[in-house]
Parts: C-alpha cells; structure tokens; sequence
C-alpha cells in the first residue's frame, strides 16, 4: 500500500464538527446525522471499493466524492482527507493509487465508526 494512503489514527475524528451540529439542530439533530452517515458512508465505501475492483474508476471516483463532504460534516477528517484522495486518483486513471487509497478509506471509515457510535451515545 502507498504510505500516503495510511491512516492517521490521532485525525480520525473532529469533536469541532459534532459540536458544531449539536449547536445548528441539537443533540437528535447531530445524532440523525451520525445516522445517516454511517449508513450513506458505508455504503459508499462498498461502491467505491466494487467500482475498483470491477475497473470502473468513474465510479470510484463518483462514490469517493459523495462520501467526501459527509464526512467532513460530521468531523470524519481522515475519511473525508482519504475520499479526496481516492477520487482524485481516480480521475487520474491510476488504478493502483485508487486501489491503495480504498484500501486506506475502508480502513479508516471502520475506525471511524465506534467513534461516532460512541459521539452519539454521549448525546443522549
């Protein structure tokens, strides 16, 4: 795998972002939105990792970029950091640097995840 690509677990997750939610609509408000991007997110990991492996590196890069900006909104650094880069090494039709940087956001999207399970059950 690329070394570019590896996660960096002390960026996995900004707090800033779920306060600033909890701020915008309340604890239900942020808590919906940790929902709704652990399941849109997962999804979109699974297309962009389906897409790679079937060739299709529009659609690696189609799925990187809709996970890009929910991640950011719910504070995911690192997996919005790694979908920017998946879907720009898509678009540059490098397969391999695609394949790696997939690799690195499936990773980083499932060390992400207890985070925010854990972010939510603090909210209630």
């Amino acid at each position: 795998m690329n070394p570019a690509f590896f996660v960096d677990e002390t960026k996995t997750l900004d707090p800033a972002a779920l306060e600033r939610l909890r701020k915008l609509g309340g604890n239900k408000f942020a808590g919906d939105m940790i929902d709704l991007f652990l399941s849109y997110g997962g999804k979109q990991v699974a297309e962009a990792r389906a897409a790679w492996q079937a060739g299709h590196l529009a659609g690696v890069a189609g799925a990187a970029h809709a996970l890009k900006s929910s991640a950011g909104n719910v504070g995911a650094g690192q997996v919005q950091k790694l979908a920017a880069q998946a879907e720009q090494a898509a678009k540059d039709a490098s397969s391999e640097a695609a394949g790696a940087a997939v690799a690195a956001l499936e990773q980083a999207f499932a060390e992400t995840k207890p985070l925010l399970e854990a972010a939510k059950a603090g909210l209630i």
